[in-house]
């Protein structure tokens, strides 16, 4: 099984990759900094080995939800995710997320982009919300979610936007094409079994428009396939600002297919 990814391993690699390349060590450690951490919530059998011990579930997929009272969803809106916020691991991410009570995420994961997301902190009242009959979900049975850090890249790089990529470049198609390679390069360092699953943190997955582009940061990426069946993917997505003061009410949903 692939080991965790570290950003130190995939800085060594990466700077072994640019010199095999010929490029200068300032041009690879720019796209080297460009690496996002992220944590990836995955079934136990896509685990690395070294967490299979002791392993303590960080999310669940499914079931009821509990919630605060008084807070209503609509029916028809299933329980896709809750994250236990205490049993995330500390000082991955570089978003606020909250460290106490749990995140619940409500939404229609297919071609909706609405859906709801609260912050229920520890020693909240509430009340369990148990799947409703229109529910698409209510058929798949809940399973636990376990935590691993992981590292991510932009979907694309402009190297004009690099300033020690733009100087070494100048023009140079043959230069463009070997920082081409590196990035690719970097895609294939951060790529593991578990990249594939729901996506705490990092750089948007999203091909057709990055929400990065759009001034946004992503809080979750949910696949509809880590869930149930089907091939979207729902981005949930807010300002730094929003991210960072919990403000949830006011987060996008957009969806991938």
């Amino acid at each position: 099984m692939t080991a965790i990814l570290t950003h130190e391993a995939v800085r060594e690699a990466a700077l072994d990759a640019g010199r095999a390349l010929g490029l200068p060590e300032p041009v690879t450690e720019a796209y080297v900094r460009l690496l996002r951490p992220c944590l990836h919530l995955c079934p136990y059998e896509k685990l690395p080995e070294e967490l299979r011990t002791e392993v303590r579930p960080a999310a669940r997929v499914g079931g009821p939800a509990r919630l605060p009272k008084g807070v209503e969803v609509p029916g028809y809106v299933p329980h896709v995710l809750t994250v236990d916020c205490a049993a995330l691991p500390t000082g991955v991410l570089d978003i606020a997320f909250p460290t106490d009570g749990h995140v619940a995420v409500l939404a229609e994961i297919t071609d909706q982009d609405h859906g709801w997301v609260f912050h229920v902190p520890a020693g909240t009242e509430t009340v369990e919300r148990p799947p409703a009959e229109r529910d698409p979900l209510a058929s798949v049975a809940p399973f636990p979610l376990h935590a691993v850090p992981g590292l991510t890249t932009p979907k694309y790089v402009d190297s004009a936007e690099i300033p020690e990529a733009a100087a070494y470049v100048e023009g140079n198609a043959e230069r463009a094409e070997l920082l081409d390679e590196l990035f690719a390069k970097l895609e294939s360092l951060v790529s593991a079994p578990w990249s594939y699953e729901i996506q705490l943190g990092g750089w948007s997955p999203a091909w057709h428009d990055p929400l990065e582009d759009r001034g946004e940061i992503l809080l979750v990426a949910i696949p509809e396939g880590a869930v149930s069946d089907g091939d979207c993917i729902t981005y949930i997505s807010g300002t730094p600002e929003e991210i960072a003061e919990y403000r949830y009410a006011e987060l996008a949903f957009s969806v991938e297919s």
